[in-house]
C-alpha cells in the first residue's frame, strides 16, 4: 500500500508538469501524460489516452478561466472552428478502436511519435514572429466576425482572422489526432490559427486552450464505454493537471512569447523518438537521444535562420466590427470559477475515499460531472448567440451540440 501511495503521488506530480506545459504551450496535457506514463512507468499506450484526453479537459477549464476573465479567448473563432475538430474526433477514435482491435496499435505509437516530433518543431515555428501585423480581412473575415482585441502591457492589440476555410481544414485534422491519440492537439490548432489565420499567438494559444475542452468531450464517453480509462489514475493525474494549468496560465501572462516553450523541446522531442522508435519495434536509447538531438537542432536552426518580413500595419477601424458582451464573459468566468471549485474538492474527495476504501466510485462521479462542464459551455454560447438573434453562430453552436450529441450520448451505444 505504501509503494502504490507514492506511486500514485508521482502520478499527481506528473500531472503538475503536464499542466504547466501544456496550459503554457498551448500543447494540452494529454500529449504530456500519455509519453511519460508509457516510456517511464510502463504503462500500456492504449490505457493511458483515455485519462490523458480527459485531463484536456482539465487544461481547458482551468486555463480558460483566466483568458477568458482578461477577454483573450475569441468564442466566435472558438465556435466556428469546433465544428471541424468535434467532428473529426469522432472517426480519430473510430480509426484508434480499429487499430486496437486488429493487433495493430504500433501504428499509434509510430503516429504519435511523429505528431510530438513535429510539434517540437513547430513550437519554435509558432514563435518566430517577433511582432503581430493584423491581415487584409478577407471575406471569411467579415462573414464570421473574426475580429478583436485584448489588453498587452497597456496596450490594445486589435487583429482580424483571415482564411478561415484553410484553418477549419487543418482543425479537422487536429480534431481527428485528439480522437486517436487522446491529445488535445492544441500544437495543430494553435498552428492553424496563429500561421495560416494569422491571429497572435496569445489569442491562437488561449483560444485553442478553451477547444481542447469541447474537442476532447467529443469522444470521452467512447473511450468509457471502450475501457481504455484508468479510474484509479484518473483523479490523480486531473488534479495534478488542474494545479499546473493554473500556475501555466499565470506564467504564460507574466512571459514573452518565445520564452520558457524553449525549455521543453528536448523533452518533447526525445518522448516523440521513444514512441516512435516503440512503434518500429527499436528499442535503442541511444537511437532516440540522437532522433530527439537532430530533431531540437533543426527546431533552434529555424529559430535563428527564418524570420517573418516585417509589413506595414492595414488600417482598419477594427472597434465597428469587435462586440463584447461583458455580460456574458461575467457569466462564463462564474460559471467555470464554479465548475472548477466543485471538480477541485471532488477530485480531493475522490483520493481520499480510494485511499481509504480503494473504491473507486467517486471517480465516476467526477468522471460525468468533468464532461459536463465542456457540454454545458457551449450551451451558454448557443445561448448567448440566441439573445444576439445571430443566426450564424447559432447555427455553428447547433453543429457542435449535434456532434457532441453523437459522439458522447449515440455512438458509444450502436458501435461498442
Amino acid at each position: 500500500m505504501i509503494y502504490k501511495f507514492f506511486n500514485l503521488m508521482l502520478i499527481l506530480l506528473i500531472g503538475i508538469f503536464a499542466g504547466i506545459v501544456g496550459s503554457i504551450t498551448g500543447l494540452g496535457g494529454g500529449a504530456i501524460i500519455s509519453p511519460i506514463l508509457t516510456i517511464f512507468l510502463n504503462y500500456p499506450l492504449y490505457l493511458t489516452i483515455g485519462i490523458s484526453l480527459l485531463s484536456t479537459i482539465s487544461t481547458s477549464l482551468s486555463s480558460s478561466l483566466t483568458y477568458i476573465k482578461k477577454k483573450i479567448t475569441n468564442d466566435n473563432i472558438a465556435i466556428s472552428l469546433l465544428t471541424a475538430t468535434t467532428f473529426g474526433a469522432i472517426f480519430g477514435f473510430l480509426l484508434n478502436n480499429y487499430l486496437y482491435t486488429h493487433n495493430l496499435f504500433f501504428i499509434v505509437y509510430i503516429i504519435f511519435g511523429v505528431v510530438l516530433l513535429l510539434s517540437s518543431t513547430f513550437l519554435i515555428i509558432k514563435n518566430l514572429k517577433e511582432k503581430y501585423y493584423p491581415s487584409k480581412p478577407d471575406e471569411s473575415t467579415y462573414f464570421f466576425n473574426l475580429f478583436g482585441k485584448y489588453e498587452e502591457k497597456g496596450k490594445i492589440i486589435y487583429y482580424d482572422g483571415v482564411r478561415w476555410i484553410y484553418g477549419w481544414i487543418v482543425m479537422l485534422f487536429a480534431g481527428f489526432v485528439s480522437g486517436l491519440l487522446g491529445i488535445g492537439s492544441g500544437i495543430l490548432k494553435v498552428l492553424g490559427m496563429d500561421l495560416i489565420m494569422n491571429l497572435p499567438i496569445k489569442v491562437s494559444t488561449t483560444t485553442s486552450n478553451f477547444m481542447i475542452g469541447v474537442t476532447a468531450d467529443t469522444s470521452s464517453i467512447l473511450y468509457l464505454k471502450a475501457g481504455y480509462i484508468d479510474f484509479i489514475l484518473l483523479p490523480f493525474l486531473t488534479l495534478g493537471v488542474l494545479i499546473g494549468s493554473r500556475i501555466g496560465t499565470r506564467l504564460l501572462i507574466k512571459l514573452k512569447d518565445n520564452i520558457i516553450r524553449f525549455i521543453f523541446i528536448t523533452f518533447i522531442s526525445y518522448l516523440g523518438a521513444r514512441l516512435l522508435l516503440e512503434g518500429l519495434n527499436i528499442n535503442n536509447l541511444l537511437y532516440s537521444l540522437l532522433v530527439a538531438f537532430l530533431v531540437s537542432l533543426i527546431s533552434f536552426i529555424l529559430l535563428k535562420k527564418v524570420k517573418f518580413k516585417e509589413k506595414e500595419e492595414e488600417k482598419l477601424n477594427f472597434e465597428k466590427y469587435i462586440k463584447e458582451d461583458d455580460v456574458f464573459i461575467n457569466k462564463m468566468y462564474k460559471f467555470q470559477k464554479i465548475a472548477l471549485i466543485v471538480l477541485f474538492i471532488l477530485n480531493i474527495l475522490a483520493i481520499i475515499y480510494y485511499l481509504l476504501t480503494e473504491n473507486i466510485l467517486l471517480s465516476y462521479i467526477y468522471y460525468f460531472i468533468l464532461i459536463s462542464v465542456p457540454f454545458i459551455e457551449v450551451l451558454m454560447e448557443l445561448k448567448k448567440y440566441l439573445n444576439e438573434n445571430n443566426i450564424l453562430y447559432i447555427a455553428l453552436s447547433t453543429i457542435i451540440i449535434i456532434n457532441l450529441t453523437l459522439g458522447m450520448f449515440i455512438l458509444p451505444f450502436l458501435i461498442l
